[in-house]
């Protein structure tokens, strides 16, 4: 059995270190004859700068809407943009998103439509009744129902990368609060919502063509809601082109004919507001066209999107009933009859609206009027009274 030989050691030690001195040389030696690396910028950085000469030279085309033609030829909505319209439940904001989903494929164009709200065989009849033909629905409709973020899985960003080669004219995104639920986005957080504002909508306007369209929910809320969808106002901050509230002038439902005021809150282009109506400086829109949704045959449903009303008109049949029902309710909930006055500080809306809606229910005779003390007229309810048969009877 040999011991140990510390001269062997020595020796060794020696020729690892002269290995690795060799080794160090040598690689200091390459990179001292090779060029510094310079990061490389290509057209495709945002940060490469944007070529201005067609604006200079007055070639350059802003942005004009094409899309959601009125009966008078005026389009609502700009192709490669986001817009959005909002309103409550029940408002048929998606029904007049589908009548222009089935016009578009009618007129042989490609559709999107992602849905987290419903399903293909609500959807697909709907259009069906809206007179979308069924082969034109089946060759140009790519409808998703996504239970998930398109960047959850591979297979997720490989189909979301196949939908991104295609051409849309339009791409509707419903149920904006139900995807931030999948895509786990919180509907307060300003960072979160305009994340996804740029990782979703953006991204299929920017890469289809799309004029992309997201239907959302407003606050309950009304002296709060504004121009605003539920939840942050960054909803706003990601819109490219225009936003709507949808508001019911009157229901609609089988065997009825619904009409929906849709309203103009933010056009970024500018190129649909001078063809809206009168400015309402509460929420600072104007109505931008009336959607008509008639299905009296209960059979089919015919859309149809006409011009704002006229001032008179605007403030006239839907507004009327709303406050007709409004005075209805404040003068069988007052202890004692009401006056005028009274009236106009629970019930919202102009004076003359108001003087409008009473008149209205006395002529009807809804309601009854007496004397009151100090001139004062007071208002009592002359007999039953229903909402539901109200505002039936104002929508017939």
């Amino acid at each position: 059995m040999s011991g140990w030989d510390p001269e062997l050691e020595d020796l060794q030690e020696q020729m690892l270190l002269e290995m690795h001195e060799r080794e160090t040389s040598a690689q200091f030696d390459a990179r001292s004859t090779e060029a510094p690396t310079v990061p490389q910028t290509t057209d495709d950085s945002a940060w490469a700068g944007i070529n201005l000469d067609s604006v200079l030279d007055g070639t350059y085309k802003p942005a004009e809407a094409t899309l959601m033609l009125r009966t008078d030829g005026v389009p609502l909505v700009y192709p490669g943009l986001v817009h959005s319209f909002n309103g409550e439940s029940e408002s048929m904001k998606s029904f007049v998103l589908q009548g222009e989903i089935a016009k578009e494929i009618n007129a042989g164009h490609n559709v999107g439509l992602a849905d987290f709200e419903s399903d293909q065989a609500t959807v697909v009849n709907r259009l069906m009744m809206l007179g979308a033909d069924p082969e034109k629905i089946r060759r140009h409709l790519t409808y998703i129902r996504p239970d998930g973020p398109h960047n959850a899985t591979p297979q997720d960003r490989a189909a979301w990368e196949r939908l991104m080669q295609q051409k849309f004219s339009l791409f509707v995104i419903d149920g904006v609060t139900e995807a931030f639920a999948v895509y786990g986005v919180s509907t307060v957080d300003n960072d979160e919502v305009t994340a996804w504002g740029r990782m979703m909508p953006r991204q299929i306007a920017d890469r289809t063509g799309a004029a992309v369209a997201l239907v959302d929910h407003v606050t309950k809320s009304v002296e709060g809601r504004g121009r605003f969808a539920i939840g942050a106002q960054a909803k706003m901050s990601f819109l490219t082109g225009a936003s709507y509230s949808v508001e019911v002038i009157e229901p609609g439902g089988v065997g009825m004919v619904g009409k929906i005021s849709l309203r103009i809150g933010k056009d970024r282009p500018g190129m649909v507001r001078p063809h809206g109506g009168p400015f309402r400086k509460s929420d600072r829109t104007q109505e931008a066209a009336v959607a008509i949704l008639d299905s009296s045959d209960r059979k089919t449903i015919r859309y149809t999107l006409v011009p704002p009303r006229d001032p008179a008109d605007a403030t006239g049949t839907g507004r009327t009933a709303e406050t007709m029902d409004a005075v209805l309710e404040a003068i069988r909930d007052a202890p004692t009859p009401p006056s005028f006055r009274t009236l106009q500080a629970v019930v919202k809306g102009s004076a003359d609206l108001l003087r409008r809606s009473i008149a209205e229910l006395i002529t009807s005779g809804q309601i009854t009027t007496e004397p009151g003390p100090r001139s004062a007229t007071l208002h009592r309810i002359a007999g039953p009274y229903s909402t539901d048969t109200l505002t039936h009877e104002n929508a017939a």
